[in-house]
């Protein structure tokens, strides 16, 4: 008891730290972003699409929802132009600028890059403190930020890959199941960063409370 009266008494911190995201104003897209014509894929002997014809207009949030397997990774990867499709026509419209955030967060990280060289990668317009202010933004602080992505959490991962979306100013932002590996307060403010973003959405995802604020139109596949 004689120590403990000694002690200094430490003042704890009830809310807990976190993150904050703000899209930047993304350059305005044409009207039409993306058009797919007659767009079919097959993956050999399994056709997964076929004859899809749409067009995405600028500022749409669409989500894309269906069962496991039904080919809504795919139709992502189409849009996002990660993937060729086997017969169709893609058209980009004028100025438009992509954004693809991998379900598998990993597949789209170098997991021997430290977090600073994640974000250099793709902006290195940046100055190493807007880097460290941004990476604090989503919770890397300190030496944090030299940490190798290879010893990250899924969820580290996860709050980095969306890190690297903001320095980009894309006007059309493709997510393939974001919420994944977030916390329920990182979700929230996710959300919120998507429903205030200004430019075009398509968000892959079985998390329907996550989706309804945001989105003005679905798709099923």
């Amino acid at each position: 008891i004689k120590m403990l009266d000694k002690m200094e008494p430490v003042e704890l911190i009830e809310d807990e730290k976190k993150i904050e995201i703000k899209f930047p104003e993304p350059p305005k897209s044409g009207s039409i972003p993306v058009e797919l014509k007659n767009v079919y894929k097959s993956y050999n002997d399994l056709e997964v699409l076929r004859d899809i014809n749409i067009k995405i207009e600028r500022g749409e949030k669409i989500a894309v929802v269906g069962p496991n397997g039904a080919g809504k990774t795919t139709f992502a990867k189409i849009v996002g132009n990660k993937i060729d499709v086997s017969k169709g026509e893609i058209i980009y419209g004028h100025n438009t600028i992509i954004s693809y955030y991998e379900q598998e967060v990993a597949d789209s990280l170098n997991l021997e890059y430290d977090l600073i060289d994640t974000l250099e990668e793709i902006n290195d317009v940046l100055t190493p403190g807007q880097i460290r202010k941004l990476l604090g933004s989503f919770l890397f602080t300190g030496d944090d930020v030299f940490k190798k992505v290879k010893v990250l959490s899924g969820g580290e991962k996860s709050r980095l890959a969306l890190a690297r979306l903001l320095p980009t100013k894309s006007n059309l932002i493709i997510l393939d199941e974001p919420t994944n590996h977030l916390d329920l307060s990182s979700k929230e403010i996710l959300q919120k960063a998507l429903i205030d973003f200004s430019g075009t959405l398509i968000i892959v995802s079985h998390d329907i409370d996550f989706l309804k604020p945001i989105v003005n139109k679905v798709f099923e596949i």
